[in-house]
């Protein structure tokens, strides 16, 4: 049993991190206007983002609808915990007595949330899409962000995009801080 739920949670990982990774280089109209493929924008509008807020969490929160869609209960208790704001939405995550969270271990499809310098209140959401054998560096894809290697700050932008992360990175007071990882769980039949 413990092996099924194991490899139904892969799966589902699996599938939010190829849903996710459809919407690689597609851009917003700036700022936060809207999107210029008009599905993705029917999409984002379909999940609660509205013109003129951040996007980031929305397109996690887009991943995970369309993933867990053909399991209505897990969804409906996901749905619960969504929020557009990053770190509210992990606190909703880490206080559920039943969804899992994790602030050392990266698995595929989870969410990534980050805060914003030494904010409490803003922050920046990816999905991990891969990781790497030494369970520490990490991919996610994600919104409302900059294409990888360019200089800026990654939580202001206005594309879909890859970036590479380590487990146990410096804390900083004006970037990205690491907060926890919200992984897929077993959907419920």
């Amino acid at each position: 049993m413990l092996q099924l739920i194991s490899t139904q949670i892969i799966m589902i990982g699996q599938d939010i991190a190829t849903i996710i990774q459809t919407y690689d280089g597609e851009q917003e109209i700036q700022p936060n206007q809207g999107f210029q493929d008009s599905q993705l924008q029917a999409d984002m509008v379909s999940v609660g983002w509205s013109v003129g807020e951040a996007w980031c969490a929305f397109l996690g929160i887009l991943g995970w609808t369309k993933a867990y869609t053909p399991y209505p209960d897990t969804l409906a208790w996901a749905q619960r915990l969504f929020s557009g704001n990053s770190q509210q939405m992990a606190r909703n995550f880490h206080a559920d007595p039943i969804w899992p969270t994790s602030t050392t271990t990266p698995q595929i499809g989870a969410l990534c949330i980050w805060g914003d310098g030494d904010s409490t209140l803003t922050g920046h959401t990816g999905t991990v899409i891969a990781v790497d054998d030494d369970g520490i560096h990490f991919t996610t894809e994600e919104g409302n962000t900059i294409p990888d290697g360019n200089p800026g700050n990654e939580r202001e932008g206005y594309i879909v995009a890859t970036h590479t992360h380590v487990i146990g990175a410096p804390h900083t007071d004006t970037g990205l801080n690491f907060i926890r990882f919200v992984i897929p769980v077993e959907p419920a039949s």
